[in-house]
């Protein structure tokens, strides 16, 4: 079921129209969406329960401060009874779906509501652009310029249409100052729309080319990208090349949205050398590079994490040092994830590729 939420103001209010009605119809508890506070234009993932509090949503806004799935993880770590409306990027529910699969959470409280994605800006980038012009989260969907300003990871997305959802807010082939499109994709989806009165139509026209020129475009970009990568590491030197510059922050880790360990081998004593050894060690090799570890540290993600990779890019975007650490976690990534025919969050009934043990018939 297909239908086309129109406002004179733009897709903007028009979501929180439908945000607002899901909860003073008691279709839901709360609502998980991305709203700008009193502090900040920086949109960022809120829980609310006032539909007062709606107008402050901006879900279209071309900007994630982290991925949510890992807030969402905390809301739906055991089911309380209460029903959650989440509003998702693509990228933050394959996360999401991958963290169910962990353990991590369930899904039986929630609604999902993802959002088709045209990229996200790097903050300091957004805000900049805030203060330039009003309505960016409208502006953004037409002006080409804007679009440009992407993140890296963003640019070589190929999984811009989210999967698993109850309903998919959709921003291609409508004119996003007038509304925007909205699907369902499941029973759940279905019921909510026809209870809230709206009627089926046809998708716009325009909407699959649309969708299949972006598609070609960031698949040639990642082909390009993963080229380059493959050869920024294709042996151990030059990938202690790329990272020689990483302060050991695990800025990195705590941003990755699937990065799920309760406790991580790099802050336990495994790693916390005694001084004998590491003056043994510089004497050994005449110098040693301080902190050490951080070759380990990055290969040691890649071994546990590669598989579950979203490509989110927010590793990146947090690297104080400025590694790209998304273009290989993509590179390589992509390489485990076909090996294995496994895309995280495709399904969630789909196993984890480490967890299986399949005999061959020989």
């Amino acid at each position: 079921m297909y239908s086309v939420l129109k406002s004179e103001k733009g897709g903007v209010f028009a979501v929180r129209s439908l945000l607002k009605r899901l909860l003073t119809e008691n279709m839901v508890d709360a609502v998980f969406v991305a709203a700008k506070t009193p502090y900040s234009d920086l949109p960022m993932p809120t829980l609310i329960s006032s539909p007062e509090n709606i107008e402050t949503a901006d879900p279209l806004a071309p900007v994630a401060p982290f991925n949510a799935s890992r807030q969402a993880s905390i809301l739906l770590r055991s089911d309380t009874g209460k029903r959650l409306a989440l509003v998702l990027r693509p990228c933050e529910i394959r996360a999401l779906i991958e963290l169910v699969k962990l353990k991590q959470c369930v899904l039986d409280p929630a609604i999902l509501i993802g959002i088709e994605c045209k990229g996200r800006m790097e903050n300091a980038l957004f805000l900049e652009q805030e203060k330039q012009r009003s309505g960016i989260s409208i502006s953004f969907y037409q002006d080409d310029n804007l679009k440009e300003m992407i993140c890296s990871a963003c640019n070589v997305c190929d999984h811009f249409q989210p999967v698993g959802t109850d309903l998919t807010l959709s921003v291609f082939g409508v004119q996003i100052s007038t509304g925007i499109g909205v699907e369902a994709e499941s029973e759940t989806g279905t019921d909510i729309l026809k209870k809230m009165g709206y009627s089926d139509v046809q998708p716009p026209a325009e909407r699959e080319a649309e969708l299949r020129d972006l598609q070609q475009q960031r698949l040639e970009a990642k082909s390009v990208l993963m080229e380059k990568t493959a050869e920024d590491i294709k042996d151990i030197k030059r990938f202690e090349t790329l990272i020689a510059n990483c302060l050991n922050c695990s800025n990195c880790r705590v941003a990755c949205p699937v990065c799920y360990c309760k406790e991580c081998v790099f802050v336990t004593d495994v790693f916390a050398h005694e001084p004998e050894l590491l003056i043994r060690r510089a004497v050994k090799r005449g110098m040693i590079k301080m902190p050490t570890e951080t070759t380990m540290f990055h290969l040691t993600r890649l071994a546990h994490i590669g598989h579950a990779c979203v490509a989110c890019g927010h590793c990146t975007s947090v690297c104080p040092s400025g590694i790209p650490v998304a273009d290989f976690f993509i590179t390589v990534g992509s390489k485990v994830q076909d090996l294995f025919d496994y895309e995280p969050g495709r399904d969630i009934n789909e196993p984890i590729p480490y967890l299986v043990f399949e005999e061959e018939n020989q």
